[in-house]
């Protein structure tokens, strides 16, 4: 890599601003191609204030996982902006299905990276909220940046730090944790997206997305009728919203979706699926019922 003086003092003059990938405008994202990103919409939004891209892989929520070839063209990107890139990988070992986890550290020869990893997901401890942050870094970029190892000690430190006795495991859990564990953990998931799409195309009112086999620890669907600006509710008689439709949900069957609006996706939901099959069903049921009530039939 020929670019560490460049990127060294690219890192060094620049703001911790990331690049993030956000859900504020579909252009960003190819829904038809796996959700692949739109490079040109990346290239618009960066600037001199530019420090990172930031990728979520396997994503949340849209459930996708990125294929090598792409890891690598963002990767290049990255080299090519002169920036780093920093992955969030906490839901690596919930996938499933066809397309095959890539870590992005795997292209750390082109451009620096950070991974961020966590134990909540994979082994099903979210209570935890244990995890860490790991610097892939050949050409010892992070090393003459001195402010972003300060910026990020400062950050780890906002919150109280876990039990001495969670860290300490640590090293054991992931060291030791049998490949079966995880096999089992994936089945499972694999078992209840599958049902949780065979209910949902049982709802009108719903439309799911279903892509390449990949990963689903959460769903996220759609109204039926929704645009990428405006969401058309004509299938509901009394609900403005996303957040309309989840609050009323929550008050009348006590189910609790996350609206879109969370991710800036105007007209959407999301649930999760890691649950047992009769819990699912019965969420199903309720919300069925839901939607029969408020719909214009």
């Amino acid at each position: 890599m020929n670019q560490t003086n460049y990127e060294t003092e690219h890192l060094t003059n620049s703001a911790l601003v990331t690049c993030q990938l956000s859900y504020s405008e579909w252009s960003q994202f190819f829904p038809e191609k796996n959700y692949e990103i739109n490079f040109e919409s990346v290239r618009k939004q960066v600037d001199e204030n530019t420090f990172a891209i930031f990728i979520i892989n396997p994503h949340n929520p849209n459930g996708n996982v990125y294929s090598e070839a792409h890891l690598k063209q963002i990767a290049l990107l990255a080299r090519d902006l002169g920036i780093m890139v920093v992955s969030d990988k906490v839901f690596r070992w919930a996938v499933f299905g066809s397309n095959p986890f890539v870590p992005m550290a795997k292209f750390s020869s082109i451009v620096p990276v950070m991974t961020i990893g966590s134990i909540s997901k994979g082994w099903t401890v979210p209570g935890w909220r244990t995890g860490w942050v790991v610097l892939h870094d050949l050409d010892g970029v992070f090393k003459c940046t001195k402010m972003l190892l300060t910026a990020a000690k400062q950050f780890l430190e906002i919150n109280f730090k876990p039990p001495t006795v969670i860290q300490a495991a640590i090293p054991t859990i992931l060291k030791d944790t049998p490949k079966e564990f995880f096999h089992r953990r994936q089945m499972f998931l694999k078992d209840k997206a599958d049902l949780a799409y065979s209910k949902l195309s049982d709802i009108p009112s719903f439309k799911c997305l279903k892509h390449a086999p990949s990963y689903r620890y959460y769903i996220l669907t759609t109204f039926s009728y929704i645009s990428q600006t405006q969401l058309k509710i004509s299938s509901f008689v009394d609900i403005k919203d996303d957040e309309d439709f989840c609050e009323k949900l929550a008050t009348e069957e006590n189910l609790v979706l996350l609206p879109g609006i969370a991710f800036a996706l105007r007209g959407w939901a999301r649930h999760s699926v890691d649950m047992h099959t009769q819990t699912l069903e019965d969420a199903f049921e309720r919300l069925k019922s839901f939607c029969d009530r408020h719909s214009d039939r």
